[in-house]
């Protein structure tokens, strides 16, 4: 049987989209767990990694075959501070 394989993301902050899905989604310290066969990206949702924080500190699941694109960051801090810079360039598009 083929080993399955996986980056690294301890200690990392990882924003992940979705197929068919235009949201993103915000995992802090993130780790693999196997579920009903399939595997799971699950951390939990950081400050910013949800519209109006409704859901910071809840812990997130996202099926990892329906991962397209990820990034990851150095820390929360990291995440919190690119998500800044973000916001004002959608700030500047909507002027």
């Amino acid at each position: 049987m083929k080993k399955t394989t996986f980056p690294k993301f301890a200690g990392k902050m990882v924003s992940v989209s979705i197929t068919g899905d235009d949201h993103t989604y915000a995992i802090d310290s993130p780790r693999f767990v196997l579920q009903g066969g399939r595997w799971f990206l699950i951390g939990t949702v950081p400050r910013g990694g949800s519209n109006g924080d409704w859901s910071e500190g809840a812990i997130s699941a996202v099926a990892w075959d329906q991962v397209v694109t990820y990034l990851i960051f150095d820390s929360a801090k990291h995440y919190q501070k690119r998500l800044e810079k973000f916001e004002k360039y959608k700030q500047k598009r909507k002027a």
